[in-house]
């Protein structure tokens, strides 16, 4: 047997109940937001495919917290909890079966935003995009059909969204404190524990809340202040 590696992820009650009464737990076809999520998901797929064995040719991954700071997860605080976090289990992968990114540089993948490999190389991009037009919006609008009509299509445009493509193989790594994951299978096995999060005056397994100042925290701002010296 390989190394074990802990990893925690947040589900609802149904999760938790097929979970225990099938065995294991697999991510369906109902859960996937193809409008909204469908760019990113593809990427997700394609990186996964070449790297963690499908052995039960599940379709779609489980998402699961792997670090994050001193910790697996964030820690709770006060706040509203995440609708359909239901529940906390904690279980157990070999590092083989686990695709694992940067959570700060998967927030490039969400806005279609380039990762830089240092100053000079984020500088030059910008100045390209500020040289065919391009603004983030525009980026956006690549990804997300389900808040954009449409696109531009012009070559200098589609060469930049491929490239931008290609920054995102950037974002799997493991040197990073905040790493998330993607499992195809939990099985009963593998369980260490489940708690039931029923504290209402509590977030559970999220840092993407707003905060007092009606903003979110800013992770690609973090991204570079932490890796562009």
């Amino acid at each position: 047997m390989g190394i074990q590696k802990k990893l925690i992820t947040f589900q609802t009650m149904d999760a938790c109940r097929s979970l225990i009464c099938k065995g294991y737990l697999e991510c369906g076809e109902k859960h996937i937001d193809r409008e909204k999520s469908g760019y990113v998901y593809e990427w997700v797929l394609e990186k996964m495919q070449e790297s963690v064995p499908n052995l039960y040719n599940a379709p779609w991954p489980v998402w699961c917290w792997a670090r994050f700071k001193n910790g697996v997860c964030p820690p709770r605080h006060r706040g509203e909890p995440v609708d359909g976090f239901d529940v906390k289990i904690t279980f157990h992968k070999e590092e083989k079966d686990i695709f694992l990114t940067d959570y700060r540089r998967f927030s490039f993948l969400l806005n279609n935003t380039y990762i830089p490999l240092n100053k000079e190389d984020k500088t030059a991009f910008d100045k390209r995009l500020e040289a065919a037009r391009i603004t983030a919006e525009d980026l956006k609008a690549y990804i997300r059909p389900d808040r954009y009509k449409s696109h531009r299509t012009d070559r200098e445009y589609l060469d930049i969204c491929r490239r931008i493509r290609d920054s995102f193989d950037r974002c799997v790594t493991t040197d990073s404190d905040v790493l998330q994951g993607c499992v195809w299978r939990i099985s009963l096995e593998d369980v260490e524990k489940i708690e039931f999060l029923q504290d209402k005056d509590y977030t559970c397994g999220s840092f993407n809340y707003r905060r007092k100042n009606g903003k979110r925290f800013d992770w690609i701002e973090d991204y570079y202040k932490k890796y562009l010296h």
